[in-house]
């Protein structure tokens, strides 16, 4: 079972275990308010029996959106999460129209409460038992990407103020204040729009494929940026679908590539994009050709005069190291580093192939290279040419010229 399934799997256990609940709740109410005679207890216990409703949406809307991608739906059935999330909205608004109504009602109506204590013991109860379902339903909800989930939970959590308004609402029919308990129905069912149409604005936004924030953005191109061989990540595009984000990204490659080591490239971004990002479900990669103006040269050479040194005839058992960065084809600067591993017995070109790649280096000019250093390079996408002349200068302008041979495998000395 695959991340996406389990967090759907998550999303649909808790739905299924809200109807429970809230349907033991309701029918409590239901039956205390028929008993007590409290007009608000009972209203609210119909209040309740609706929320049902968006329980059961939420719950098949889950569970369709777990449905894997088949002949017509390529991209799978997450949007019937989205479509869950509408529906619950709607539902939402129309409980808060009918309590607005309500409210007005009871503004000229007493209720004679005939056992209080049950019915406000209810009320307490329902409060903090919904109340604190609610948060775990918004966490849950924004762990897998549940959109529905989310505004149950935003709903249940306002039964603390509706099941405290009931509590008010019954004591006050209790004494027979005139006026409150309508009062406290219309402010409840105030509160229960507003949440109504903030979720439908975000049930529609993701139904029209709305992508996340820009800083959201940001964090998955520099992840996919730390991938060797990805020189640019960019035109990253996600669209929300369902509980989760799907898209598509482009990434700048060295031109000379070879097909497999790209695919490999394109695994590893999904990969590790997927693993930092669990709300991204799938990520198309497209990779390529990087246009760039700029190039960082190292040359294996004997002694340090400038761009006038030596070339050396190897790289792993060379002296010193000159570092070249190119510009539109010409020198904008150079330095040099001593090669501490020139004198080593063993993995001598392992070793300076890895100081090379800690330089960020492109390009290697040498005449001579062993396997073990050429395949170091290869996997950093170290491109590796083979030079011509007896000093430094000639071989930046060979290079630059395009004369000198990519090689392809590695170009032993003969003993």
């Amino acid at each position: 079972m695959d991340s996406s399934e389990i967090r759907l799997k998550k999303g649909q256990k808790l739905a299924s275990q809200a109807v429970f609940l809230e349907g033991s709740l309701a029918v409590l109410k239901l039956i205390i308010g028929f008993l007590s005679g409290s007009a608000v207890l009972f209203s609210d216990a119909l209040h309740s029996s609706s929320d049902m409703i968006s329980v059961l949406t939420s719950f098949f809307g889950l569970k369709i959106a777990g449905k894997k991608p088949d002949k017509r739906f390529h991209y799978g059935y997450y949007k019937a999460e989205n479509l869950g999330a509408l529906l619950v909205s709607i539902l939402i608004i129309w409980v808060g129209g009918q309590m607005l109504f309500s409210g007005y009602q009871r503004l000229f109506v007493f209720s004679e409460i005939k056992i209080p204590l049950l019915a406000l013991g209810i009320s307490l109860v329902d409060a903090l038992v919904l109340f604190f379902f609610g948060r775990l339903e918004i966490k849950v909800g924004n762990e897998v990407g549940a959109s529905s989930l989310v505004a149950m939970g935003r709903e249940n959590q306002t039964h603390l103020i509706s099941s405290l308004a009931v509590f008010g609402g019954t004591l006050a029919s209790f004494y027979q204040f005139p006026y409150f308990e309508g009062l406290v129905t219309l402010g409840v069912a105030l509160l229960i729009l507003r949440i109504g149409f903030f979720s439908i604005k975000d049930s529609l936004l993701a139904l029209m494929d709305i992508g996340p924030e820009e800083e959201f953005l940001e964090k998955v191109i520099k992840i996919i940026e730390k991938v060797a061989g990805v020189e640019e990540a960019f035109d990253l595009k996600l669209r929300q679908s369902g509980p989760f984000l799907q898209g598509e990204v482009k990434a700048a490659v060295r031109k000379k590539l070879p097909v497999d080591q790209a695919h490999q490239i394109a695994d590893q971004i999904e990969a590790v994009v997927k693993k930092a990002f669990p709300k991204i479900e799938s990520l198309s990669v497209h990779l390529e050709p990087l246009i760039s103006e700029f190039s960082h040269l190292v040359l294996p050479i004997k002694e340090r005069i400038g761009l006038d040194s030596p070339l050396f005839p190897t790289f792993g058992r060379t002296p010193h190291l000159l570092f070249v960065n190119l510009k539109k084809g010409k020198v904008k600067g150079f330095y040099f580093l001593k090669n501490p591993y020139a004198s080593k017995k063993t993995k001598a070109g392992l070793q300076t192939s890895n100081l090379v790649i800690k330089q960020k280096s492109g390009v290697v000019l040498t005449l001579k290279i062993g396997e073990i250093a050429f395949n170091a390079l290869q996997a950093n996408l170290i491109d590796v040419y083979q030079f011509k002349g007896k000093i430094a200068q000639e071989a930046i302008n060979d290079f630059i010229e395009g004369k000198l041979s990519l090689l392809v495998k590695p170009k032993e000395i003969k003993k």
